[in-house]
């Protein structure tokens, strides 16, 4: 089956997020489907560097769901409005914000992290024109952006409860050595490749180099949360 045409514009992330497969998913197949659906959803990395507009997003932490179903139908002059914190210590308790936007401000000021803050921290607030930072520039992304994702929907349950269509499958859980960091643990990764091999569409599944639950290929070495990071992949389906 040959790839759909890649037509939509391809976005950068709306959030950083520990894991995020934004930065290797050039190194990953187009999707050949119209429907993409993320399970364990995160930043949505791989939906976002291809600018898929037909996405289903998956994942059972409430704070990644409520933040996405908030971008998915925010207003543009409320993101522009949102305080940009730019002083060490300052923080998003001192505001009247819904809590979406106070984990989306927080995602910003704890780069990488799987648990959004609360507080500017000396180290987010500094400058660094390699780095994007929560204020002005990381407002305006997003709203340039809102558009391209107000068809996305979002579910917030397990990875098994989702509509089971012909799709582009991306499923990326906390990996067996690294998961420990993420709010909500997971387990049962034999279900999940039973889950996987029987998907209908294209799928890939992604982990850590050395995890067997699946029979994973390299993907490549990529830099992480943590210093540099092995990749391997396992690719289904058609």
């Amino acid at each position: 089956m040959k790839d759909i045409e890649v037509t939509s514009k391809k976005l950068r992330p709306f959030f950083p997020y520990y894991g995020s497969k934004w930065g290797m998913a050039r190194h990953m197949p187009p999707p050949r489907h119209e429907r993409v659906v993320e399970c364990f959803a995160g930043a949505a990395g791989y939906s976002t560097y291809w600018g898929s507009r037909n996405v289903t997003l998956v994942d059972t932490d409430p704070i990644i769901a409520g933040l996405w179903d908030y971008l998915i139908h925010a207003d543009a002059e409320r993101i522009l409005e949102l305080p940009n914190l730019p002083n060490a210590g300052d923080s998003v308790e001192g505001y009247q914000l819904l809590d979406a936007e106070k984990w989306l401000i927080g995602f910003w000021l704890n780069r990488g992290s799987a648990t959004p803050k609360k507080t500017r921290t000396a180290y987010s607030a500094r400058s660094d024109k390699g780095q994007l930072n929560w204020g002005e520039k990381a407002k305006a992304r997003i709203v340039g952006q809102l558009d391209a994702i107000r068809d996305w929907k979002v579910v917030n349950k397990s990875f098994d409860s989702v509509d089971i269509s012909a799709s582009t499958w991306v499923i990326d859980p906390p990996y067996e050595d690294k998961g420990r960091y993420y709010r909500h643990s997971f387990s049962d990764y034999e279900g999940l490749a039973k889950f996987a091999r029987r998907l209908p569409g294209q799928v890939m599944v992604s982990e850590n180099e050395g995890a067997t639950w699946m029979d994973f290929s390299p993907l490549g070495g990529f830099k992480a949360t943590r210093g540099r990071t092995k990749e391997v992949i396992w690719i289904g389906g058609n």
